[in-house]
């Protein structure tokens, strides 16, 4: 169990999930009781409604009494702040991806490593029950050979706006991937963890809104397994929608409309059904935080796993910088 003080440094408060994640922070008895902030006004918002100290630089995590350090910085900054937390021996949650580059991401993630410290990355498909049912299918040979998988995650914020996008998420310098690669994380994160590596792939953006990063996409992928896979995300849907596939010579899982089905292959009906809760970024923290005060919750993501994410993205040519 972790003996330092139960409250937490936050570093940077540009991520749209922040709020998630304090919720679920004040919801576990934690508070965050220092900020650091490349942006001045922001830095001192946070601290005026957290009532947080600021911290002046990321030297000064070192000797820090907080028992772990939660990173919602701008992508660009994510190396240089979770490196400063493992160098001061703090565990970290980072919003996702890891990294701002694949060279940056196994960097931190090899730190970690090294250092033998808690680093999970806020790839929330992980903690949704009826995902892991899926991924449990896959692992108990439910499916048989999977041969094709299909994975779309997108939302209306490119329309809507609630993304903030005429802020750092539409800056290449800061975001470092567009808006394809803001939702394709997930879907990438969550079939890597299902069928295994993807060994290569192409990707194909688009920009529908005019930022100065593109707005949506897909990109085919080839797995090590052999299977096969389409990811489709973005920022212009006309709603929130997650939808799944995958396919074997057995069996076949859907997702659709909130409802995730098993069908044996030749089967005109499903043999399982489970419900999908209401989508939660915030649930990504939830390991985390178990993690610091000893326990288990589903959901951990290695950080070789969250390194592989970026792997892949630069593979498919999507790094903006």
């Amino acid at each position: 169990m972790n003996t330092r003080s139960p409250s937490l440094a936050l570093l940077g408060g540009a991520h749209v999930h922040l709020p998630d994640h304090l919720y679920r922070i004040d919801e576990g008895g934690r508070r965050v009781s220092h900020v650091f902030d490349r942006d001045p006004a922001r830095k001192q918002e946070l601290c005026d409604r957290l009532g947080a100290e600021p911290l002046e630089t990321l030297d000064s995590l070192d000797g820090l009494d907080v028992s772990g350090v939660v990173v919602c910085s701008e992508t660009t900054h994510h190396e240089a702040d979770i490196t400063a937390a493992l160098k001061a021996s703090l565990p970290v949650f980072s919003e996702k991806p890891l990294a701002g580059s694949a060279r940056a991401a196994q960097a931190v993630a090899s730190l970690a490593e090294e250092h033998d410290l808690l680093l999970q990355t806020g790839y929330f498909f992980r903690t949704i029950p009826a995902l892991r049912a899926a991924r449990d299918w896959i692992d108990h040979g439910r499916l048989g050979r999977v041969s094709a998988a299909r994975m779309l995650f997108s939302h209306d914020g490119g329309y809507a706006d609630w993304l903030d996008l005429g802020g750092w998420m539409t800056d290449p310098e800061r975001a470092c991937y567009g808006g394809f690669v803001d939702e394709a994380v997930h879907a990438i994160d969550a079939l890597q963890w299902m069928l295994g590596p993807i060994d290569s792939g192409h990707a194909v953006t688009g920009n529908a809104l005019g930022w100065p990063v593109d707005d949506h996409g897909a990109s085919v992928l080839r797995f090590d397994c052999g299977a096969a896979g389409v990811v489709e995300a973005g920022w212009t849907d006309t709603r929130m929608r997650l939808e799944l596939d995958i396919v074997g010579d057995e069996a076949a899982i859907s997702l659709r409309d909130s409802e995730l089905v098993l069908t044996p292959r030749g089967a005109t009906t499903p043999i399982e059904r489970i419900r999908l809760e209401t989508l939660d970024a915030g649930t990504g923290i939830l390991p985390f935080l178990a993690a610091l005060d000893g326990e288990t919750k589903p959901g951990l993501v290695p950080p070789r796993d969250a390194a592989r994410v970026n792997t892949v993205l630069d593979a498919l040519d999507l790094r903006l910088t």
